[in-house]
C-alpha cells in the first residue's frame, strides 16, 4: 500500500510540474488515473474512481487521435466506467465502458501484444451490461471476446490464467442462462487450467481458487453429486486461506465460503454448516468498509442465514435478524442498481417467514409488495425475471391460504404459468417451475376439488422429479410433495395404486433425507399419512402402529416454537384416534384430545388451518360422547364442529366435511334428547354435504348413507312415508354409485341398510347385501399377511354379516341366492391360498400370455401370508393382481373369471349324494339341503333353536373340549387324570339328543321323504353349528355315511380332480419326541398302528419313525406322496390357529407351513392325532384346523379327530380305515371309501361299548 501512496504522490508531482501543452501530459494524466484506479481497487474508496475517470478523461482529450497509445487510454477509461457501474448499478456507465472498449480494439491491430487484452477487456463490460439487463447477446458476445482473448494469449503468457478464469465465468453465465450442462463442463475445465497454469505463490491464485468454487457449486445444484459440493468448499476455503488479513478481497472470501456452507447445510442438514455460514457472514460484513459497494450484497448473504436458522430452529431473533440485514443490504443498494431487484425479493422471503411463524397478515402483504417491486424492477429480458414471477407466486399462494380467496390462487397460478414460459428448456431451473406450479394446481384441487386440477399437479409434480438427478438437495422435498399428490388423488378417486405411489414416493423422501435436516419432520408426517391410509384401506395394524410412530417422530423433531408444531399435535391426535377406534383404549382418545386441544392452543386467531383443529377436535370428543355418553363432550364437539364450519370459507373443499361432521353432532344430541330441532339440523347439514359432494367422490357413499339413517330417524319418529322413501333412495344411490368409496364403507352402508331391513323392500336389501358381499376380497386384501386377514374377519364379524344375509334371503324364497351368499362367507382366506395355487389351465389356452402374467404375480403373493420378505412390496403385487383380474374379465369367456360362483355350479357338490347347509343367525337357524345337482333346493327351517339355546350347548361342546384337552395334556405329559369323564359323557349325550331332536332327525326326514334313505351326505354348517358333532347325534343303526366340508367349491373340486397312478403312500410315526420339545408323553401304539398301515400298502408305503420324522423330511416326504398317515401328537393353539400344528420329532409342523404347499397329486391323509379338526371359536367359518389346512394344500380327503383320542384307538380306527379302502384289490385304492371305512369304525367302537368321548372325535372331511 505505501508503494501504492507513493506512485500517486509522484504522478500528481509528474502532472503538476507538466506545462500545459506538453506532449507528455497526456500520458502523465493517464499514469495518474491508473494509480488512483489502482487505489480505490484496493480500498474501495469511490472518490479514487471519480479522480481516475477525470484523469482518465483528461489523457484521452490531450492524446492525438493517430497516438499509438490512445487505444491503452481507452482501454483504461473501459475499465474505469466499467468499475463505476458495478458500483452504481448506472446503465450509461457500462454503456460507455463498451464505447471505450470497443474503440481500443478499434485501434489495436492484429499483431499488436496488447490484442488479447483488449478483447478480453471487452468481453467484461459485456458480460457486466448482460448481468444488468439480461440480453442474451450481450452473454454470447462476452463469451465471443473471451475467447478470442484466450486464443491470442501465447503460452507461458503471464495473463493467461486469468483469461481462462474469465473464459470459464463467461461459460458459468451461459449455464446459469441457457442450462447446457456441457458449458457448466466448459467453466470447470477452463477454471481447472486456470489454476493448473498458476504458480503457488501468485496473488491471484485465491481468486482463481474462488472462481472454480463457484463452478463446482454450480455443478452440485444440478447434479446433486456430493463430491461437487466439496469441492466447492474446498477450494473456497484454500482461497480464504490464502488471503491474507487485511487483503481487500478478505471478506469477500468469507461471503462466497458462505454459499458453499449454506448449500451443505441445505442438504446434509448439519447445524455445524449453518453456524459456519453466519460466522463467515458476520466476518464478510464486519470486515467491508461501510462504503464498499458489496457491502450490501454480504449483508444479504448474511440475511439469507440467518433465515436458514429461523427456518430450522424457529428463534424469532434469527428472523429479525433476517429482516434487519434484508434492510440495511436495500438501503445500500441505489436506485437501478442491477441487484435491487434481488434485495426486494429476498426481503419478500424474510417476512414470508415472519408471516409464517406469526400470522401476522401485514408481514404477508409487505412481502406480496417486495415480491411485485422485484418484479417490476426487473427488465423484461432479465434471466431472473422468471424466478420473480414465480416467488411472487408463492406470496399469492400464501395470501390465498390465509384469505380463502380464490382470486389469490388464480394469480398465483398465472404467475406460475409466466415463470414455466419464460424458463427456457434444460434450463436448471426448470423442475423449480414445474414444481412450484404443481404446487398451486394441488392447492386449486383442494380448494375447488376439481380433479383435472390434480392431475396438473402430478403431471407437473412427476416433470420435476423426473428431470432432476439424483442426489439433488431439492429432490427429497419435491418426492415428498409428490406423494402428497398421489395421496390426495387417492383420497379422491380411490386407486389404491395412488396410496401405493404415495407411499413409495415419501419413503424416497425421508431416505434421501439426513438425520438432523430440518425437512425431515414434515416427511415423517406425510408417512405417517399415508401409512394412516393404507391402515384404513386395509386395515394391517402395522400400518396403524408406522403411522403413530412417524407421527411421534415428526412431533419429536419439532422444536417449541416452531410455526408447524401446531400441525404436528394435531396429526398425531388422528393417529391416536384411530388407534383408539382399532383397539378401544381410552387412554389413545385421552392422547388425541391432549395433542388436539394442544394444537388448537398453539395455533392463531385467523390461521388458516383453525379450521381443521376445530374439525378434528369435534370427532375426538363425539368419540368419548360415545364411550361415556358425557353431555359436555356432546356440546363441545357439537361447538367445535359449528366453529369449524364457519371458518371455513364458501367454495372450500373442504366445506363438505364440516357439514358432515357437524351434521353427526346434531344427530347424536337428537338420539340423546330426541329434539326434533336437531334433527332437522342434522338433515339440513347432511344434504349441503350431499350437495357439495362430488358424485364419484369415496365419501359420497358415507354422506348419502348417513343422510338416509338421517331421514329414517324422522320416519320412524313421524311416520311420514316420504322420508321412508327418501332413506331407500338415497341408500339405493350410495350403494350403487360406490365404485370409488372404501370397501369397509360399502359394508358399513350394507349393514346400517340392511338392519332395518323390516321397513325397506326385499329386493332393494337383497341387492345391499349382494354388493356388500362382492367387496370381500378388497376388505380381505391379499397384499396383506393372512393374520391380518384373519383380523379382518373377526373385527367386520363378517361371519355375522353373512349368515343374516343367508336368513334374509331365505325368508324371501330366494334359496339359490342364500346358498351363494353362504358359500361366499367360508373359508375364504382358503379360497385364496387356493387361487394363488392354481394354474388356471384354461385361461393357458386362451389367454397364454396373460395367463403367464397373472400366475406369476400369484406365485410371488404366495409369501404375503407370513409377510417373511421384507424386500417384497406386497400390496404392489396384489394391485397388479387386482389389475390383471379385471384386464382378463373384458375377454369374451372370462366375465366371471374368479368371481362367486352360481348356484348352478355349487350344487353339483351333491353330485354323489345330499349336501346339508346350517346357517345360524341371531334371527333364526336354517338348513338347506342340496339333493342332487338338478333337484331344486330345500330349504328347511330349524325350529326351536333360538340365539340362547345354541349359546347354552355351544357351551357344552366347549366345556367338553376344554375337559378333554386337558385330559390330553395330562396324558401327553406322563400324569394321570383325575377328571370326571363319566360326567362329560352325560353332558354330550344331552347335546348330541338336542341335536338329534332340533337339526339331524329333521334332516334326515326330509332326505327320507325325498327317497334318500342311506349312503353319503356332506354337513357344511356354518357359525356356531361348527360347534357341534353333527355325525354322533344319528342313531348306531343309521346308514347315512356323515363327512363334513368346509366349502360347497371344496367337495367339487375334489370329485373334479383327476385319478392319479400314483398310490405311494407316506406313514410317519412319532412315539418319542426330542427332548428339546419338552415333555411330550411317548405313544405307545404308533408302532402297532405303522405296522397295520404298512400291511395294508406293503411296498409303496415309506416310513418316517421317530428322529427319521423331522419337520424337513416329513415336508420332502408329503410332496411326493399321494397318501399319508400321520400318527403324532396334535395341538390347536387356541391364541394363534396358524401355530396349531403336528408335534414331529424336532419341531411343529404348523398349520402356516400346511398351508403354503401346493400338492395336486395328493389323494387322502390320515390325522391320527389330538385336535386335528377341532378349528378356532373366533374364526369359525374358515376350517382354520390341521384337516382343514391339509384339504386346502390339495388332498381329497381326511380323517381328523375334535379333541384328544386315546393311544390304544389309533390302530384300531386305522385298520377299519385302511381295511375298506383296499377291500377291492383289484382296482387302485379309492379315496372315495375313507368315509365309509370311518363308519364303520365308529359302529365298531360304539357296538364294543366305547364310551361316547372316545369315538365323537374322529371325523371324516373331504370327497
Amino acid at each position: 500500500m505505501e508503494n501504492l501512496e507513493a506512485a500517486i504522490r509522484h504522478d500528481v508531482s509528474a502532472v503538476t510540474l507538466t506545462p500545459e501543452g506538453h506532449p507528455a501530459l497526456a500520458g502523465r494524466h493517464h499514469n495518474l488515473s491508473v494509480s488512483y484506479s489502482d487505489r480505490y481497487r484496493r480500498v474501495g474508496d469511490l472518490t479514487d474512481l471519480e479522480t481516475a475517470i477525470n484523469h482518465g478523461k483528461t489523457a484521452w482529450a490531450l492524446t492525438p487521435k493517430d497516438h499509438p497509445h490512445l487505444a491503452g487510454v481507452c482501454a483504461d477509461l473501459a475499465l474505469f466506467y466499467r468499475d463505476r457501474y458495478s458500483g452504481s448499478g448506472n446503465l450509461s456507465d457500462i454503456e460507455t465502458a463498451l464505447q471505450y472498449g470497443l474503440v481500443a480494439l478499434d485501434l489495436t491491430s492484429e499483431s499488436n501484444q496488447n490484442i488479447a487484452g483488449r478483447h478480453q477487456s471487452l468481453a467484461a463490460s459485456y458480460n457486466a451490461r448482460y448481468r444488468g439487463a439480461g440480453d442474451l447477446k450481450d452473454m454470447e458476445a462476452a463469451l465471443k471476446h473471451s475467447l478470442l482473448a484466450v486464443a491470442l494469449t501465447p503460452d507461458n503468457h503471464p495473463e493467461l490464467p486469468s483469461r481462462y478464469v474469465d473464459l470459464a465465468i463467461r461459460y458459468r453465465n451461459k449455464y446459469r442462462r441457457a442450462g447446457h450442462l456441457e458449458d457448466l463442463e466448459a467453466a470447470l475445465k477452463h477454471g481447472l487450467s486456470a489454476i493448473d497454469i498458476t504458480p503457488k505463490d501468485h496473488p491471484e491464485l485465491a481468486s482463481r481458487y474462488q472462481d472454480l468454487a463457484a463452478s463446482y457449486g454450480d455443478r452440485h445444484k444440478r447434479i446433486g453429486d456430493l463430491q461437487d459440493l466439496e469441492a466447492a468448499l474446498k477450494y473456497g476455503l484454500l482461497a480464504l486461506d490464502l488471503t491474507l488479513e487485511g487483503h481487500p478481497e478478505v471478506a469477500g472470501r468469507h461471503s462466497d465460503i458462505v454459499i458453499h456452507y449454506r448449500a451443505r447445510y441445505r442438504r446434509i442438514g448439519s447445524l455445524v454448516d449453518l453456524e459456519a455460514t453466519i460466522k463467515h457472514g458476520l466476518l464478510a460484513t464486519d470486515l467491508t468498509p461501510k462504503d464498499h459497494p458489496e457491502l450490501a450484497s454480504r449483508y444479504q448473504n448474511l440475511a439469507a442465514s440467518y433465515g436458514d436458522r429461523h427456518q430450522r430452529i424457529g428463534d424469532l431473533q434469527d428472523l429479525e435478524a433476517a429482516l434487519k440485514y434484508g434492510l440495511l443490504a436495500l438501503d445500500l443498494t441505489p436506485e437501478g442498481h442491477p441487484e435491487v431487484a434481488a434485495r426486494h425479493q429476498s426481503l419478500a422471503a424474510s417476512y414470508g417467514d415472519r408471516y409464517g411463524k406469526a400470522g401476522d397478515l401485514a408481514d404477508l402483504e409487505t412481502a406480496l409488495q417486495y415480491a411485485q417491486s422485484a418484479l417490476d424492477l426487473t427488465p423484461v429480458s432479465h434471466p431472473e425475471l422468471s424466478g420473480r414471477y414465480l416467488d411472487l407466486a408463492v406470496f399469492y399462494r400464501e395470501r390465498y391460504k390465509r384469505a380463502g380467496n380464490l382470486e389469490d390462487l388464480e394469480v398465483a397460478l398465472k404467475h406460475d404459468l409466466s415463470a414455466l414460459n419464460l424458463t427456457p428448456e434444460n434450463h436448471p431451473d426448470l423442475p423449480h417451475r414445474h414444481q412450484s406450479l404443481s404446487v398451486s394446481y394441488s392447492d386449486k384441487f383442494q380448494r375447488v376439488g376439481d380433479l383435472g386440477d390434480l392431475e396438473a399437479a402430478l403431471k407437473y409434480g412427476l416433470l420435476a422429479v423426473s428431470n432432476t438427478s439424483p442426489g439433488y438437495p431439492m429432490l427429497p422435498e419435491w418426492n415428498h410433495d409428490l406423494s402428497v399428490y398421489y395421496r390426495d388423488r387417492y383420497r379422491r378417486a380411490g386407486d389404491i395404486e395412488d396410496l401405493e405411489a404415495a407411499l413409495k414416493h415419501v419413503s424416497i423422501a425421508v431416505e434421501l433425507t439426513p438425520e438432523g435436516h430440518p425437512g425431515l419432520a414434515i416427511r415423517h408426517q406425510s408417512l405417517a399419512a399415508s401409512y394412516g391410509d393404507r391402515y384404513r384401506r386395509n386395515g394391517d395394524q402395522k400400518d396403524l402402529e408406522a403411522a403413530l410412530q412417524y407421527s411421534l417422530s415428526s412431533l419429536n423433531l419439532t422444536t417449541d416454537g416452531h410455526p408447524k408444531l401446531a400441525d404436528r399435535h394435531i396429526n398425531l391426535a388422528v393417529s391416536y384416534n384411530e388407534r383408539y377406534r382399532r383397539i378401544g383404549n381410552p387412554v389413545d382418545l385421552e392422547a388425541a384430545l391432549k395433542h388436539g386441544l394442544l394444537s388448537l392452543s398453539l395455533t392463531p386467531e385467523g390461521h388458516p388451518n383453525l379450521a381443521n383443529k376445530h374439525s378434528d377436535l369435534s370427532i375426538f370428543y363425539s368419540h368419548r360422547y360415545r364411550q361415556t355418553g358425557s353431555s359436555e363432550d356432546l356440546e363441545a364437539a357439537l361447538n367445535n364442529s359449528l366453529l369449524a364450519l364457519k371458518l371455513t370459507p364458501e367454495g372450500h373443499f373442504d366445506l363438505a366435511d364440516r357439514n358432515q361432521h357437524l351434521a353427526s353432532s346434531y344427530r347424536d344430541r337428537y338420539k340423546k334428547n330426541g329434539n326434533m330441532v336437531d334433527l332437522e339440523a342434522a338433515l339440513q347439514f347432511n344434504h349441503s354435504a350431499v350437495i357439495l359432494t362430488p358424485e364419484d367422490h369415496p365419501q359420497m357413499i358415507i354422506r348419502k348413507s348417513q343422510l338416509a339413517q338421517a331421514f329414517t330417524d324422522k320416519y320412524q319418529s313421524l311416520g311420514n312415508a316420504e322420508d321412508l322413501n327418501k332413506a331407500n333412495n338415497l341408500y339405493k344411490h350410495a350403494l350403487l354409485s360406490s365404485s370409488t368409496a372404501l370397501p369397509q364403507d360399502i359394508l358399513y352402508v350394507s349393514i346400517a341398510y340392511t338392519k332395518e331391513y323390516k321397513i325397506f323392500p326385499a329386493e332393494d336389501i337383497l341387492e345391499a347385501y349382494s354388493i356388500a358381499l362382492k367387496v370381500f376380497p378388497s376388505l380381505l386384501w391379499l397384499g396383506s399377511p393372512l393374520s391380518n386377514r384373519h383380523d379382518a374377519l373377526i373385527r367386520y364379524d363378517i361371519s355375522t354379516f353373512v349368515s343374516q344375509a343367508v336368513t334374509f334371503a331365505l325368508q324371501s324364497s330366494h334359496i339359490a341366492i342364500a346358498v351363494e351368499y353362504f358359500e361366499q362367507g367360508l373359508s375364504t382366506t382358503h379360497k385364496q391360498k387356493l387361487q394363488l395355487k392354481d394354474n388356471f389351465a384354461n385361461l393357458q389356452v386362451h389367454l397364454p400370455i396373460l395367463s403367464q402374467r397373472f400366475h406369476q404375480v400369484s406365485v410371488q403373493l404366495q409369501g404375503s401370508s407370513d409377510a417373511s420378505d421384507s424386500t417384497v412390496n406386497y400390496h404392489v403385487l396384489a394391485i397388479e393382481r387386482m389389475k390383471l383380474l379385471a384386464e382378463i374379465h373384458q375377454h369374451p369367456g372370462f366375465e366371471t373369471f374368479l368371481l362367486p360362483p352360481q348356484y348352478t355350479y355349487l350344487s353339483s357338490a351333491a353330485a354323489n349324494g345330499p349336501v346339508i347347509i346350517l346357517n345360524f343367525s341371531p334371527d333364526q337357524a336354517n338348513a338347506v339341503i342340496i339333493l342332487s345337482p338338478t333337484a331344486h333346493p330345500i330349504h328347511l327351517p330349524l325350529a326351536g333353536i333360538s340365539r340362547s339355546t345354541v349359546a347354552s350347548y355351544a357351551e357344552k361342546v366347549k366345556n367338553s373340549w376344554n375337559h378333554f384337552s386337558t385330559y390330553s395334556r395330562e396324558i401327553r405329559h406322563g400324569r394321570k387324570y383325575k377328571g370326571a369323564e363319566s360326567s362329560s359323557d352325560e353332558i354330550l349325550k344331552s347335546v348330541t339328543s338336542w341335536l338329534w331332536q332340533f337339526i339331524v332327525e329333521p334332516v334326515f326326514s326330509v332326505l327320507e321323504t325325498s327317497g334318500i334313505h342311506t349312503g353319503r351326505l356332506w354337513w357344511c354348517p356354518s357359525g356356531m353349528f361348527t360347534y357341534f358333532p353333527l355325525h354322533a347325534a344319528a342313531p348306531m343303526e343309521s346308514t347315512f355315511i356323515q363327512s363334513y366340508i368346509p366349502t360347497l367349491e371344496s367337495l367339487i373340486q375334489a370329485n373334479l380332480k383327476g385319478p392319479s397312478s400314483d398310490n405311494t403312500l407316506t406313514a410317519v410315526g412319532i412315539a418319542t419326541t426330542a427332548a428339546s420339545l419338552g415333555n411330550w408323553a411317548t405313544l405307545s401304539y404308533v408302532q402297532q398302528e405303522l405296522d397295520g398301515v404298512n400291511l395294508v400298502f406293503g411296498q409303496k408305503a415309506q416310513q418316517l419313525k421317530d428322529s427319521q420324522a423331522t419337520v424337513k423330511s416329513v415336508v420332502e416326504k408329503i410332496q411326493s406322496s399321494s397318501w399319508l398317515h400321520l400318527a403324532c401328537h396334535g395341538h390347536q393353539d387356541s391364541n394363534n390357529p396358524l401355530k396349531s400344528g403336528l408335534i414331529l420329532y424336532d419341531g411343529i409342523f404348523q398349520l402356516e407351513n400346511i398351508l403354503e404347499l401346493s400338492l395336486p397329486n395328493a389323494k387322502f391323509v390320515y390325522l391320527s392325532a389330538c385336535e386335528t379338526a377341532m378349528g378356532d371359536s373366533k374364526l369359525m367359518n374358515e376350517a382354520m384346523h390341521l384337516a382343514g389346512g391339509f384339504l386346502t394344500a390339495g388332498f381329497q380327503g381326511a380323517i381328523g379327530t375334535l379333541w384328544s383320542i386315546p393311544d390304544e384307538y389309533g390302530p384300531k380306527v386305522a385298520k377299519v380305515v385302511y381295511d375298506n379302502i383296499f377291500e377291492d384289490t383289484t382296482n387302485a385304492p379309492d379315496v372315495r371309501k375313507a368315509a365309509e371305512g370311518l363308519h364303520l369304525a365308529v359302529q365298531k367302537l360304539r357296538r364294543e361299548g366305547a364310551p361316547l368321548h372316545k369315538w365323537i372325535p374322529f371325523i371324516h372331511l373331504g370327497i
